[in-house]
């Protein structure tokens, strides 16, 4: 199984798992806020705001875990990696100023801002571009569905 396919080292079966499991909040709090009923919706929004929250700190996390383990982490890293988390609360919080749309609009581009980054400044196992592009991919379909939902409320 740690053979290399096509080229290409395989994504270890665990991360698969785990990786997958980690949209499953993201698609049933868009789900119930969407198609759920009315009294389900607002929770399902905030869910959704915070796991989104929650998933941005972490990407963030795991860049700035592989830059320390360079001999010399460089600042500018370090503090765009933690930016991003930062950002999630200010627009988890902005529940008290925006509409929710210009929220998940917001969670929307830092996701993809964060991929963006990843994928085309790779650090890390050789895996790690395709498992970030599935788990943001998840992500982004969920908060799309919702943000178009949000547009029309």
């Amino acid at each position: 199984m740690n053979e290399s396919v096509g080229g290409r080292t395989p994504v270890p079966p665990a991360v698969w798992v785990f990786g997958l499991s980690t949209l499953i909040p993201f698609f049933v709090s868009s789900a119930l806020f969407c198609y759920g009923p009315a009294r389900i919706q607002s929770p399902a929004l905030v869910g959704l705001l915070a796991y989104s929250t929650a998933m941005v700190s972490y990407f963030g996390g795991v860049r700035t875990g592989l830059e320390i383990e360079n001999p010399s982490p460089r600042w500018s890293v370090l503090g765009l990696s933690l930016l991003f988390p930062l950002a999630g609360f200010g627009l988890l919080l902005g529940e008290l100023k925006f509409d929710p749309a210009w929220q998940l609009s917001g969670f929307l581009l830092l996701l993809l801002l964060q991929w963006v980054w990843d994928v085309t400044n790779h650090e890390g196992p050789t895996w790690r571009p395709r498992m970030r592009t599935l788990m943001t991919a998840g992500a982004a379909i969920s908060l799309a569905f919702s943000l178009e939902q949000a547009l029309h409320m």
